[in-house]
């Protein structure tokens, strides 16, 4: 039978388990949350050159082109978050790391 500080024990390693699996859930929340800002942001410009283009002739070009990339990229990494999200929290690819295109990346051509 085990004693009291056995099942102290394992309700400890049980509390410390829980706390870990949330703190990897709200990690992964905040980085949806952050991808999906950056996605926001690059759409936001999408749409400003598509309206300069119609309205002032002046065309968009490879700066949409790498928009678009951009933001494809972006929403491929939240349906992977989500999805990680929904199996259990954990982040795809292992533990932290910075996504591509992340905060002060070179832009790519």
């Amino acid at each position: 039978m085990p004693s009291f500080m056995d099942k102290v024990k394992q309700a400890a390693a049980g509390a410390a388990e829980a706390t870990k699996k949330g703190a990897a859930t709200a990690q992964t929340k905040a980085k949806i949350h952050g991808l999906r800002g950056k996605a926001d942001d690059a759409a936001q410009k999408l749409g400003y050159l598509v309206y300069r283009e119609r309205t002032g002739g002046e065309g968009a070009g490879a700066e949409a082109d790498e928009l678009i990339a951009q933001i494809t990229d972006l929403e491929k990494q939240i349906a992977e978050a989500e999805t990680a999200l929904a199996a259990g929290g954990e982040e795809p690819g292992g533990e932290g790391g910075e996504e591509p295109g992340g905060e002060g990346a070179a832009p790519s051509e």
